[in-house]
Order: C-alpha cells, then sequence, then structure tokens
C-alpha cells in the first residue's frame, strides 16, 4: 500500500515539475498547458485524497488503535489543504492568467511549495503510520 501511496505522490510531484518550468521559464508562458496542469493537479490531488483517507486512514480510524487520534488530526489537516488548492483553483480558472500574469506567476509558485510542503510531511507520517521507517527517508 506504501508502495501505491508513493506512486501517486510521485505522479503529483512529476506534474509540479512540469509546471513549475513554465512558470519560471523566460519565454511567453504557456498559459493553455498552464491551465491544463492546474486541473489535471485538482483531479489527482483529489485521487490522491481519496486514496490516502479510504485506504489508509478510514481502516486505521475505524480500528481505534493508537494511531487514531493522529489519523484524525492527519485528516483535518488533508481536508482543510484539499480546500485551500480548490479556491485556489477556482480562483485562477475565471480569470485570465496571462492579464494577471505578476499576480498568478508567484501565487502559483507559492501553490507548488505549498504542495510539495505538503506531500513530504505526508510521506514521513504515513511511512510511520504503516511502520515503513525506511522509505521514509
Amino acid at each position: 500500500m506504501f508502495d501505491q501511496f508513493v506512486q501517486l505522490q510521485d505522479r503529483i510531484v512529476a506534474l509540479l515539475d512540469r509546471a513549475e518550468a513554465i512558470l519560471r521559464s523566460s519565454a511567453d508562458p504557456d498559459i493553455a498547458t498552464l491551465g491544463l496542469t492546474r486541473w489535471e493537479a485538482a483531479r489527482i490531488l483529489r485521487e490522491y485524497q481519496l486514496f490516502k483517507h479510504n485506504r489508509i486512514f478510514d481502516p486505521i480510524e475505524r480500528s481505534q488503535d493508537y494511531r487514531a487520534p493522529k489519523v484524525r488530526r492527519m485528516k483535518a489537516e488533508c481536508v482543510r489543504f484539499g480546500e485551500e488548492f480548490r479556491n485556489y483553483v477556482l480562483k485562477w480558472s475565471v480569470v485570465s492568467i496571462l492579464d494577471h500574469w505578476a499576480e498568478y506567476q508567484p501565487a502559483a509558485l507559492e501553490a507548488i511549495a505549498g504542495i510539495r510542503a505538503q506531500l513530504a510531511g505526508e510521506r514521513a507520517s504515513v511511512a510511520e503510520l504503516l511502520e515503513n521507517k525506511s522509505a521514509a527517508a
């Protein structure tokens, strides 16, 4: 199960890498690709969230073992972070990012940094939950 979790994270990171390369490029921004990437990120992050909840968090929470309180905190943080990202996607889906590039570019880079930090923290926490400590490195 941890391998599937890591594979999902790796897919997200690859998508973030592509978006970041466009955002940092000195060439004219590829607005169409950024828009598609934003929606693809929303889709894969939702898939990732459902996987974590259904396959990792919910079974641990139902077991009511010593990990349940930590899992409840992780689920709440996951939901909060997911809502934050959905709000970001909605905000930038209704305006022309080209017309607002000076505001959009740093906001997008900040969102990417936030996702990367969230993924790193979750990898270590989930490895610990699943007692897969060697994979947390």
